[in-house]
């Protein structure tokens, strides 16, 4: 039996160093995994951002236009005409700030969906990175194991070293 020992520790020893690679290389797919789904969702959220942009700018685009209307109205109760004078200049002036507002609304839906793409490239180069290393970290754990199996075998067998005469320290 006890000719089996060194056998069963290196065949322990090989399990080790595979379930240590397996593990490495296991993890670095699930942190990749994670970076692609939060690469999916910022995608999604950027889309969002454009919709939710061009929403808000065909509400404001109505409430502009009914704004506009209710000026009309107000100067044609009151006598006034519309198409010169100070009635014009405010007209233009409203015009000029509503477009301004549509502009600004729609920048910021661009803005914020800027920001989410760049966050979904940030996660596609980490999903990238995170396969790389699970690779790299199951490439040395075999390395280091191979090398420590291969070390404990060999000062195993003929001690921690040997003299010049092919003998033991002291022999």
């Amino acid at each position: 039996m006890a000719e089996y020992a060194g056998v069963i520790v290196a065949v322990a020893a090989v399990a080790a160093a595979a379930a240590s690679a397996y593990g490495a290389y296991a993890s670095g797919q699930a942190q990749s995994e994670a970076a692609d789904y939060n690469k999916r969702v910022a995608e999604d959220n950027a889309r969002l951002a454009t919709q939710q942009a061009e929403i808000d700018a065909q509400n404001l685009s109505e409430k502009q236009r009914r704004l506009r209307a209710a000026q009309n109205v107000a100067f044609g109760a009151s006598g006034v005409e519309s198409d010169e004078g100070s009635p014009l200049l405010v007209m233009a002036d409203t015009a000029a700030q509503q477009a301004r507002d549509l502009y600004l609304v729609r920048y910021g839906g661009e803005a914020r969906a800027a920001a989410f793409e760049a966050e979904a490239g940030l996660q596609a180069l980490y999903a990238r990175r995170y396969s790389q290393a699970g690779a790299y970290g199951a490439g040395t754990s075999l390395l280091s194991s191979g090398a420590g199996i291969a070390a404990s075998s060999y000062y195993g067998r003929y001690g921690y070293y040997r003299n010049d005469r092919g003998g033991y320290p002291n022999s």
